[in-house]
């Protein structure tokens, strides 16, 4: 039919990798089934994963996918409603022999342009400013795509001022101690004091 002549046709001149080439695993062994839903407007069944950990199975109908700061996101509506889902939660993929129809309205720019601005302006991620040895400075830098901003290059000792957005405190504390000894905490206090207390915890379960 026709919708499937298109989909081949954009299947053959557009070509979505979103492996890096250092590394030895996609980024999702679902993701042909993912790509194929969305060129083909075919509803899907996936096994996803919260941010509690907790997982749950839904009925997706694939709109569009998107790739920010080198993550992907899967844009499906479900409940009538447009939601974005993180590819690497993905569990589980299953084709349904189910088209849907996509909202006569909806433009992908637009949407995106308008969901990330909200996020943004919501946002109640955790931030923190760190001090790092220009050693390390590229290493954050590939770690934390789109969540860095460089606040001062003309530390002492060619030192960086770093200011970072997390998900959580955990994820600032184990960036720290994967950067021990190029890095000093300068904001926020809290952050310090948990850092010392783990280390103070790590050399007691040494010492035993």
């Amino acid at each position: 039919n026709t919708h499937h002549s298109t989909a081949d046709h954009i299947r053959q001149r557009l070509m979505i990798d979103p492996t890096w080439w250092w590394h030895d695993a996609s980024i999702s062994p679902f993701w042909d089934d993912i790509q194929k839903a969305v060129y083909e407007d075919r509803l899907i069944e996936v096994e996803y994963e919260n941010f509690d950990g907790k997982i749950t199975q839904r009925t997706l109908a694939p709109y569009s996918l998107v790739c920010k700061s080198s993550v992907w996101y899967l844009l499906a509506e479900r409940d009538e409603e447009l939601r974005t889902y993180r590819v690497t939660r993905i569990h589980s993929v299953r084709l349904l022999d189910r088209s849907f129809s996509r909202r006569p309205d909806f433009d992908l720019p637009t949407y995106w342009r308008t969901h990330t601005q909200n996020l943004e302006k919501f946002s109640s991620g955790y931030h923190c400013i760190l001090r790092v040895h220009p050693d390390r400075v590229s290493f954050i830098k590939t770690l934390m795509p789109g969540r860095w901003e460089m606040i001062d290059d003309a530390e002492d000792k060619g030192w960086k001022t770093i200011s970072l957005s997390m998900d959580s405190d955990l994820q600032a504390q184990m960036l720290v101690f994967g950067l021990a000894g190029f890095v000093e905490i300068l904001e926020p206090g809290e952050l310090k004091k948990a850092v010392a207390a783990q280390a103070r915890e790590i050399l007691g379960q040494l010492a035993l």
